[in-house]
């Protein structure tokens, strides 16, 4: 019981689960909205949550058996209508989700009783039970027709905590659900969670030493020995999901829309210079946008483009574009490693090919908005994003989908080969099969020099010693596993 609180780098855009996809509101939202499965802390191992079991009945269908006498907060009963009428929303064109791109092969849901449904794909979806860890917040139907402002600043689930109050850009408060249905299995958890937003990490750092909060994520390197010092905190490095790249928009012409141009900015940015001393311990070498931790997918021997400044030279002269041109590198500051220096370094990489490429680092929220510019036509001067994404529950179709494909909600590209590449590895019954249908997607995006693969990330955790907390793998945090000593 008692108190936590947590500080993170940024806030929920919204509370409410259906609309967005950044990394802050997948864990935030957790917290009040329960997913039919999840994933154990510690293995990853796929276990029941609000759904007791499952069973694949055919490449196309789950069968689903609901926990018996959960509720929602505001009374009503959880039911298999409530998950049919959570995954339509999220399906509704008329909200605009992020999320939808996740859910391109879902067809329907058809419940069967109060607990339990058949979950139908229009193809085959071998990852389905690991999506379902992640996405796919169970909403009361008590929401339908409710003004989306109310269902942005409140929370309408039947998860272990109730938003009571938030000050936009400093803090939320949680209070506990006392009729959440693992109360039983989490006695001690933290009655009260206290979120509060610092974006900086020797800020978060600091408070964590001052004793202000009492567990923060996002650690940086050069300021680990600071927490290794303190007798009243600790400090945990755990392999993490997210893979960091750069990223054209090549869906308005111009410079990055020409190959040897993104070929030539790929072989001019020297990211194992900028590992080793900028990022240092906080990540790892990486070659391809598929994480090892995907139940298909990911292959050892896939690498990307080196440094070699020499070629990127000669790309540039048999390009379009050999007299150069300006661009603008859009960067997040304080969300990632080291992601404002990173900019500035590949700022001045490429300069030494002739590309004079602005470094605008900023808010997520302010970044998210540019980028949606981009991507409505309302921006279409030459650029590139810097990001990071998230292995998003062991499904490799997500991140290429959300990244990579037509429509993607962090995707500036449209390559129809690429598209029709990832459906058929999507719909690939066989896993040897489908396992070569994702490597032909990853050489595809090679081929097209589409990204520029940075590294993989890892994860910096820190806590007072006056509670017991344990990191998960999947960039999540579960504050009901918290217990204040």
């Amino acid at each position: 019981m008692g108190e936590v609180t947590i500080a993170l780098p940024g806030e929920p855009t919204t509370m409410d689960p259906h609309v967005y996809s950044d990394f802050i509101g997948v864990m935030i939202w957790r917290w009040s909205y329960d997913t039919l499965l999840t994933s154990e802390t510690g293995t990853g191992k796929l276990a029941p949550w609000l759904a007791e079991r499952w069973e694949k009945l055919n490449p196309k269908a789950y069968k689903f058996w609901l926990r018996k006498g959960v509720k929602f907060t505001d009374g009503s009963p959880l039911t298999a209508a409530a998950v049919k009428y959570s995954f339509d929303r999220v399906m509704d064109p008329a909200l605009k989700s992020w999320q939808r791109p996740f859910w391109r092969d879902f067809d329907r849901i058809e419940v069967l009783d109060d607990h339990t449904f058949i979950f139908h794909s229009k193809v085959s979806d071998n990852a389905l039970p690991l999506r379902l860890t992640r996405w796919g917040f169970i909403m009361s139907q008590g929401t339908k027709g409710m003004e989306r402002a109310d269902i942005s600043r409140n929370t309408f689930g039947a998860g272990p905590y109730i938003l009571k109050a938030w000050t936009k850009g400093q803090k939320m408060v949680f209070e506990a659900n006392p009729n959440w249905w693992a109360n039983r299995l989490y006695p001690k958890r933290p009655k009260t969670i206290i979120l509060r937003r610092i974006p900086e990490s020797i800020t978060r750092v600091k408070a964590l030493l001052a004793g202000e909060v009492d567990v923060i994520m996002r650690v940086e390197s050069q300021l680990i020995p600071q927490i290794q010092e303190s007798a009243e905190a600790r400090v945990e490095t755990v392999p993490a999901i997210r893979i960091a790249f750069l990223t054209f928009v090549t869906t308005h012409g111009g410079p990055f829309a020409d190959q040897k141009v993104r070929l030539a900015v790929n072989y001019a940015v020297d990211m194992e210079s900028m590992r080793k001393t900028l990022v240092k311990d906080l990540v790892d070498p990486f070659g391809q946008l598929i994480h090892p931790w995907n139940y298909v997918g990911y292959s050892p021997n896939k690498t990307w483009y080196g440094y070699d400044l020499a070629k990127a030279k000669a790309l540039m002269k048999e390009s379009s574009y050999a007299n150069g041109f300006k661009a603008t590198l859009y960067a997040t500051s304080g969300r990632y490693p080291a992601d404002r220096e990173v900019c500035e370094a590949v700022s001045g990489m490429v300069k030494k090919i002739g590309v004079d490429l602005a470094c605008r680092a900023m808010t997520y929220a302010l970044w998210a908005k540019v980028r949606k510019n981009y991507q409505e036509g309302k921006t279409k001067d030459p650029a590139m994003f810097s990001q990071a994404y998230g292995g998003a529950g062991g499904d490799p179709t997500m991140i290429l989908r959300a990244t990579s494909s037509c429509g993607g909600h962090s995707s500036n590209h449209c390559f129809k080969d690429l598209d029709a590449a990832i459906d058929k590895a999507v719909a690939t019954v066989d896993l040897e099969e489908q396992q070569l249908a994702y490597e032909k997607v990853t050489d595809i995006m090679k081929e097209k020099a589409m990204h520029k693969i940075l590294w993989k990330l890892r994860d910096v955790y820190a806590s007072r010693k006056r509670v017991e907390f344990k990191p998960r793998q999947d960039e999540t945090l579960f504050p009901w596993e918290i217990v204040v000593k």
